[in-house]
């Protein structure tokens, strides 16, 4: 598993206009063992979409690029298209999965059914596996519209799209609870600062790592329109860079993190 943390933020204060996603970098291979150079964020600059994952990352990199072609084919930029485009990307996912892995198990060919099938082409066993069939991965996916505002939305990996831009923050994988726990203690709004949004990210992904599955490691992506910058511990600071990893652990070991009880 993993942590993948979303929230929204403000440089004008107006409306949302900035998209933090911060995920760790550690991939675990069941029991048997684990790495730490997985890395789990997606984004597009053109198509104006992000997103990080938790579970199978191999499918979340498939269910990204469908997202791409959804948004770059049918994109006009209004709310209501990306959430089709999206939730039309997460629906044609699961029909693929489902087809694939499903249906041979019945001795069914994959092509044995209609691409667009209905209940009507299912029988009641394979409707009841359709209705709780997972496609092994969930996605935080940040998007903008054509007048910068942002939105964050969670697929839940069975075909649901959930739109998180109220409260303006969510997480998914291993920890979430204790991250959506800080978030909420903090109180995060989307009207705050990129660099506020950042820090509440960054100690909700903190509160996170007490999971044996989250590493201490990180991605950040701090994103707007027009401006999309990635921020790594492995990778060199760029130079217009809003926040640094380095920055974000003074802040919390010095300023605003839990203080230590060690003198009682």
């Amino acid at each position: 598993m993993t942590i993948g943390i979303g929230a929204l933020g403000s440089e004008s204060k107006n409306l949302p206009d900035t998209i933090v996603l911060i995920a760790d970098t550690k991939g675990s291979f069941g029991g048997a063992y684990s790495m730490n150079r997985l890395h789990k964020l997606f984004y597009d600059k053109d198509a104006k979409v992000c997103a990080t994952a938790a579970d199978g990352i191999d499918r979340a990199a498939e269910l990204f690029t469908l997202i791409q072609q959804f948004l770059g084919k049918w994109n006009t930029g209004s709310y209501g298209n990306l959430l089709d485009s999206i939730h039309s990307a997460a629906e044609v996912y699961k029909r693929i999965k489902f087809k694939t892995e499903v249906l041979p198990r019945f001795a069914y060919l994959p092509n044995s059914i209609p691409e667009m099938f209905t209940e009507q082409d299912l029988n009641p066993q394979l409707l009841r596996r359709w209705q709780r069939f997972y496609v092994g991965c969930e996605m935080l996916v940040g998007a903008f519209d054509k007048d910068g505002q942002a939105y964050l939305f969670w697929l839940d990996g069975k075909g649901g799209v959930q739109n998180f831009s109220t409260p303006g923050f969510a997480a998914i994988g291993s920890g979430a609870e204790n991250a959506m726990f800080w978030l909420s203690y903090r109180n995060h709004n989307k009207s705050y600062s990129p660099k506020r949004t950042a820090y509440h990210v960054f100690e909700a992904k903190i509160m996170s790592e007490s999971s044996p599955f989250v590493n201490e490691k990180m991605d950040i992506l701090v994103a707007r329109r027009d401006k999309w910058t990635f921020i790594s511990d492995s990778h060199p600071i760029p130079a217009d860079s809003p926040v640094t990893v380095e920055e974000l652990r003074k802040l919390f070991d010095e300023e605003y993190g839990p203080k230590s009880t060690e003198a009682m």
